[in-house]
């Protein structure tokens, strides 16, 4: 191949293959607001309980992480556990006296 051609082609972004495994490490995403809407008081909520809601997708069986995002306000008491908080909804959470495992 030429100079030129190969530069070209080395450019191009790489094609994953079909035995490529999407990273079951990057977290799904929900906002307090829609926890407010789907639980009841002093309600658990965790990964597993949330893909029973249908509000997070599993991955071939395996339930991902969740991070939970500080949009919309929490009005209920909830009981949340193995979950990854952002710096304002950790700090909303507290402020409801949130029980966090």
């Amino acid at each position: 191949m030429q100079p030129i051609i190969r530069e070209l082609i080395k450019k191009y972004p790489k094609l994953r293959g079909y035995r490529f495994k999407a990273s079951v490490n990057i977290p799904e995403i929900i906002n307090l607001e829609i926890l407010d809407k789907n639980f009841q008081e002093n309600e658990t909520v965790s990964p597993a309980i949330l893909v029973e809601k249908k509000l997070i997708k599993s991955y071939k069986g395996i339930i991902p992480k969740v991070k939970i995002l500080g949009k919309g306000d929490l009005t209920k008491k909830l009981i949340i556990e193995n979950c990854i908080f952002s710096k304002t909804a950790l700090e909303k959470a507290k402020k409801l006296k949130c029980e966090i495992k």
